[in-house]
């Protein structure tokens, strides 16, 4: 029985591995993200902490309202909008595309029903763009190509969070024999996720708006700081409880506070105070996750070790080759559309992506936290519930280990040692389509 002593117990043993993580990661000069799923790993299989377990509403009510807070209030508007066509692709076409692919795929190889294939398509096609970009600032990487791969990550997001939801819904009419079929289940499927992502969107902007209006007329860094973390989680629940996106809510959130109201209605005191209170709190989030993830690692081996257990990790390596093939298909859509000549210059400005980012963009596409939390969040009256937690841990943890240790390598080798040291290159083509180099000068 899991009493409050062992929970505290537990809560500062997991702290105290996280922090030695840390340290030991800036040692290697290596993301801490990564040296946690590794810990995590271990710990799971020794079985330091059996009381723990990581709950779907842990996941939901505790650790991704931060995550994703934090991730939207660091993230600049005014880079976002030099870039925004090369990220509305990713996260928005782009993303519907990889969905498609990933639960065409599924549906035809592993046999998944057409519904249970998209709804662990939308698990797993979100990014994670922690790992990376703690890299990208070790190696100061042209700040551009940091803001595309970070802004994808933002907005897919929540993209992926909504068609999660729209998707869930599906399975679960299916699971009490009420499933819909044609062009009743599109029309439902259309109207529940306009009512979702948009009803989030202009939740999480009406809220945002207010706050920062209330927060013009106070000047208490303790104060100020505390609002954003009522702001960050009560949002959260609220949106969740009228049935919105909540992720998608947070998300408009954080970018309305993080900068209408950090830049009209905060001192420049209480904005280093908000910025270490959540850094704090997405480095916590994110080292409890991973490390409760490898806690769970031994219910997995016990899976495997089951009459069905090769059959659930052989469509789980499957995964992580389909969500490969169809990210490996989005950079190359990516690249064509950076070929087209659009008319009247629609699409000409800043959307053009240099080859040698192209690999970048690839490699760098990790999974994380939030498609662990969608995963987890799944009702355990689903049948193939056991499958898609399987199945995502298995992507999640092959992005991060192999992908993530190796993205340095990539970097360094996408472009010839000269050009990273002068710090640009020759014109790939004529007018404004040059090669950009990968490293800042």
């Amino acid at each position: 029985m899991l009493t409050l002593p062992i929970l505290i117990r537990d809560l500062v043993l997991f702290l105290a591995i996280a922090l030695v993580t840390n340290l030991v990661a800036r040692r290697l000069s290596i993301p801490y993200t990564l040296g946690l799923v590794v810990v995590g790993l271990v710990v799971g299989l020794f079985g330091l902490t059996p009381e723990v377990q990581l709950t779907p509403d842990l996941v939901l009510y505790v650790f991704l309202p931060a995550l994703l807070f934090e991730g939207a209030w660091n993230v600049k508007l005014d880079l976002l909008r030099k870039n925004w066509r090369v990220i509305f692709f990713l996260a928005g076409p782009g993303l519907l595309i990889s969905v498609v692919i990933i639960a065409a795929l599924l549906h035809f190889i592993v046999q998944l029903d057409w519904m249970t294939a998209f709804l662990l398509a939308a698990i797993l096609s979100p990014t994670d763009p922690v790992a990376v970009l703690g890299l990208f600032r070790q190696l100061h990487v042209n700040e551009r190509l940091s803001n595309i791969i970070e802004g994808e990550s933002l907005f897919n997001d929540g993209v992926a969070g909504s068609l999660y939801q729209v998707f869930l819904m599906f399975v679960l009419l299916g699971v009490h024999n009420q499933s819909l079929t044609g062009w009743s289940a599109v029309g439902t499927g259309l109207l529940q996720l306009l009512i979702e992502a948009g009803g989030g969107i202009a939740f999480g902007i009406i809220a945002g708006a207010v706050i920062s209006q209330g927060l013009k007329r106070i000047d208490d860094p303790q104060i100020e700081t505390t609002i954003t973390l009522v702001a960050a989680y009560g949002v959260f629940w609220v949106a969740d409880t009228i049935h919105l996106s909540a992720i998608i809510t947070v998300i408009v959130l954080g970018l309305v506070l993080g900068n209408y109201g950090r830049n009209t209605a905060m001192s420049e005191a209480t904005k280093g105070d908000v910025d270490t209170v959540w850094d704090i709190a997405s480095f916590l989030g994110n080292a409890l996750i991973f490390l409760l993830v490898g806690v769970q690692f031994r219910s997995f081996a016990n899976i495997f070790l089951s009459n069905s257990g090769f059959i659930t990790w052989f469509v789980a390596l499957l995964a992580v080759g389909i969500v490969l093939l169809a990210r490996f298909f989005l950079v190359f859509i990516l690249a064509v559309h950076s070929w087209i000549k659009w008319p009247n210059n629609l699409f000409e400005k800043g959307r053009y992506v240099p080859r040698s980012w192209r690999l970048i963009i690839f490699w760098s596409g990790l999974r994380g936290a939030l498609s662990l939390a969608l995963a987890l969040s799944i009702p355990l009256e689903v049948p193939a519930r056991t499958l898609i937690l399987v199945s995502t841990y298995a992507v999640v943890f092959f992005t991060l280990l192999v992908q993530g240790l190796s993205i340095r390598f990539v970097l360094k080798k996408a472009l010839p040692s000269d050009q990273q040291q002068q710090g640009t290159t020759g014109p790939e083509d004529k007018g404004e389509q040059t090669e950009e180099t990968v490293f800042s000068a």
